[in-house]
């Protein structure tokens, strides 16, 4: 179901004046909203991938993210240090009682442990010694959502300021891996770009305001976050960093949403209260993928005739995901995975029938193939008049004496 259409939509609009009240349930409807059991499910799919594909850098220490708020720090250490795992932090600490996903990833992580040989999951205590002596190659750190991606940095920063395994890694005897279920582009960009981290795995590409401004009333729900969260005495008013996420679940509320959606005051309801979400909500959400369309999106890539063609039905069926995204290229994984609403592996997939169709080459362009084909499905289907005109005379045969 939309956000828009639940009872607690209802009740949350009621704040806006009636102008701005389109764009308030424009921002709720563009929250990508998922139940718990998808995430994790998504998440432990990926480990096990990842696991089977990396058999050769076994085994794998598998770790729960950890904001840097929720690091415990160990007796004599000053507020103000810099946390080093191991020397000050402790990756092992007890989080079942720490509200978000973490204690959850613990969780996922406990059970991956139970279900995996031996050989590949390290399931020794958690301590630098016995990392040592099991010859650990893969550090896997886990998380369900990627906003602004600082977290995540942060996290694997207390790790790489240990020097031990930072001289481990600068001999390449491990490598630092994440595994999220979603994260938005920017995020992914940032910790990919991380020389601290190995490699990046991510289902999903979750949408933000960024993305959605330059569609109908995307410019004017920007402004309502903004003018509504200074009415509240609310912020920051485009969540944490200003990185202005749209994803939640029904057991994580990420701090990077707009305020409006998540912060409270004398003068504001929030709609996601206490960034928690009650079971009564989350049944009647289910879950909600934001609408894309697919035909404004070609338009805005300038293929004008292809959109028509799309809008009319008259795309070969088996054939319609590939020709739109043949007249979205060149573009990268991400935007086309939010442009046609397809998660990361699907988008992937499809890159590749096309590649081996020899439709576009391996840097992603249009071959000559790729051009005769978007130019054939551009066509209007061609409408051949009947050759005979009705006539409803009586028809009398003669014949020839």
């Amino acid at each position: 179901m939309e956000l828009s259409k639940t009872r607690r939509a209802a009740e949350w609009l009621k704040q806006f004046e009636v102008d701005d009240q389109a764009a308030a349930m424009a921002l709720l409807d563009s929250v990508r909203f998922l139940q718990g059991g998808e995430v994790i499910i998504g998440i432990r799919r990926s480990i096990e991938e990842l696991l089977a594909d990396r058999q050769e850098r076994f085994p794998v220490a598998l770790v729960p993210i950890i904001s840097s708020e929720d690091m415990i720090r160990e007796d004599g250490i000053d507020d103000d240090a810099e946390l080093i795992t191991f020397c000050g932090f402790d990756p092992a600490q007890p989080i079942a009682n720490n509200p978000g996903s973490e204690a959850l990833m613990a969780q996922l992580i406990r059970e991956v442990r139970r279900a995996s040989p031996s050989a590949s999951i390290f399931s020794a205590p958690l301590t630098l010694e016995e990392m040592r002596k099991s010859k650990v190659h893969t550090l896997l750190c886990v998380t369900d959502y990627i906003g602004s991606g600082q977290q995540v940095l942060d996290y694997v920063e207390t790790w790489y300021r240990n020097r031990t395994i930072r001289s481990w890694r600068s001999f390449k005897w491990l490598q630092i891996g994440v595994i999220a279920y979603a994260a938005t582009s920017a995020g992914k960009s940032l910790v990919e770009t991380s020389p601290h981290i190995d490699f990046l795995k991510v289902t999903e590409i979750a949408p933000g305001i960024r993305e959605i401004e330059n569609s109908y009333l995307g410019a004017k729900v920007a402004e309502v976050c903004r003018i509504y969260a200074k009415h509240g005495k609310i912020g920051p008013a485009l969540g944490y960093r200003g990185s202005a996420g749209l994803f939640a679940s029904s057991f994580s509320v990420p701090n990077n949403l707009p305020a409006i959606l998540i912060r409270r005051s004398k003068r504001w309801e929030p709609f996601f209260d206490g960034r928690s979400v009650s079971t009564s909500l989350s049944d009647e959400i289910g879950s909600h993928v934001p609408g894309v369309n697919i035909s404004q999106q070609l338009l805005d890539a300038g293929q004008v005739r292809l959109a028509a063609r799309h809008r009319d039905g008259h795309i070969d069926r088996p054939w319609q995901t590939h020709m739109i995204m043949l007249g979205l290229l060149p573009r990268t994984e991400e935007q086309l995975a939010l442009a046609l609403g397809l998660h990361l592996p699907a988008v992937r997939a499809i890159l590749v029938s096309l590649e081996r169709l020899q439709l576009i080459d391996t840097k992603g362009r249009l071959t000559s193939a790729g051009y005769e084909a978007l130019a054939s499905h551009r066509r209007k289907p061609r409408r051949a008049p009947a050759l005979l005109t009705p006539d409803p005379s009586p028809y009398y045969p003669r014949y020839k004496t």
